[in-house]
């Protein structure tokens, strides 16, 4: 029978960290069920599978939140834009109605199939923002893989960084005796078992948990030339996977997920420019949308060993903007972020500017099944469809 207790929180934790807890409570243990950050009480909520589990689960979500908070480092993310649309409403009920007119079919957990409207307005946001790469950032259209190799992420220290969220792309060892005996423990369709972990090889691959590390990944060891003008931009839609335990949920937290993103390399200046000039445009976007919408310095969700440091380091220097569109009177979602990397990953994989210094990199990442999510709890299928071909001409004209 499943189990409450409440789990009291330092004081003075901002509010991001509290959150950011709360959903790491369920990596903990898998006996956790869910964890909500209860504001007033300034307390997480926590549910078990069973009663008698309190001290357990209390000692180790204790550990978690020791690696999180910081005395010392205690920063608070900053609103740079808002507005309010002309709206009041919002609907609630949008993802019970695209399940249940067959728009949308979850298939397992943070894993459904798109059609219908849904589809087709995801579909339209991606052109929109493929377009925008392309027209006006004379971005190289790509298409990556959904394989991304192991070692690009080890490079680029999702490793460390995001152990909690990593999914691998595994295969069975190439052993007869092994292969045969997995092929017999699995006749007449019986659950998946491994007998040991040998079974499997170290993989290789992973599902890729962003676009950009491809585009990363693919200039490994190599320079801009004097005829790029000190920027090189790249887009490209991916299916993205995170995996987030309890924490996923309906379609603004999915397991697999898609994401359009404008990436950009080259010398400081040009990249920060490019990512100023990527903002200025989404927000022109949600003005002709008349979203509700707010663009706050942002983190991360790193991994709790690193969390306090990096979430310092980014918010301190405006690293990452997140774009903030409500859901619900009490709920928003990030549906898009502007990052900025410095040298990171011109460093982790060896990519030189034409005077032979290590590139910077920066990317426009939208979430499109969260921006579309958003759009339809705000203003309905006929209007979005309408003011996003508005959006359009205004933005792919001016």
């Amino acid at each position: 029978m499943e189990s409450k207790f409440l789990i009291s929180l330092p004081e003075k934790l901002p509010t991001d960290i509290c959150d950011e807890i709360a959903k790491r409570a369920c990596y903990c243990d898998d006996r956790i069920l869910k964890s909500n950050y209860q504001k007033a009480e300034n307390s997480l909520e926590v549910t078990t599978i069973k009663d008698g589990l309190a001290e357990e689960m209390t000692a180790k979500i204790y550990r978690l939140v020791e690696k999180m908070k910081s005395d010392r480092l205690i920063i608070q993310p900053k609103i740079i834009r808002g507005r309010t649309g002309d709206s009041l409403e919002f609907d609630t009920t949008v993802f019970s109605q695209l399940t249940s007119q067959g728009d949308i079919a979850t298939e397992g957990m943070g894993v459904i199939t798109r059609s219908g409207e849904f589809l087709s307005l995801l579909q339209l946001f991606d052109n929109l923002f493929r377009r925008i790469g392309a027209e006006i950032f004379s971005a190289q259209v790509c298409d990556y893989n959904t394989l991304i190799p192991t070692d690009w992420l080890r490079r680029a220290g999702y490793f460390t960084s995001f152990a909690h969220s990593v999914t691998f792309a595994m295969h069975l060892r190439e052993e007869f005796t092994q292969l045969e005996e997995f092929a017999t423990r699995h006749n007449d369709g019986q659950p998946l078992t491994f007998n040991s972990i040998d079974e499997i090889t170290t993989p290789e691959y992973c599902l890729s948990p962003a676009v950009c590390y491809h585009a990363y990944g693919n200039l490994k060891n190599s320079k801009l030339t004097p005829e790029d003008n000190g920027l090189k931009v790249f887009t490209a839609m991916g299916r993205c996977f995170r995996y987030e335990s309890k924490n996923i949920t309906d379609l603004d937290r999915l397991w697999e997920f898609s994401m359009r993103e404008i990436i950009f390399v080259g010398e400081p200046a040009q990249v920060l420019e490019a990512r100023q000039k990527a903002i200025d445009l989404i927000w022109n976007l949600i003005e002709i949308l008349d979203l509700h919408a707010a663009l706050e310095t942002a983190s991360d969700p790193f991994f709790s060993t690193e969390f306090s440091a990096l979430r310092y380091f980014q918010l301190a220097n405006d690293l990452k903007y997140e774009l903030l569109l409500p859901v619900s009177q009490e709920k928003s979602i990030a549906a898009a972020s502007f990052n900025y990397h410095e040298t990171f990953f011109g460093s982790k994989f060896n990519i030189s500017t034409a005077g032979g210094e290590p590139v910077h990199t920066g990317c426009a990442a939208f979430g499109l099944e969260r921006l579309v999510l958003a759009c339809l709890a705000q203003m309905g299928l006929p209007a979005t469809i309408e003011r996003l071909q508005t959006a359009q001409e205004s933005l792919l004209t001016s």
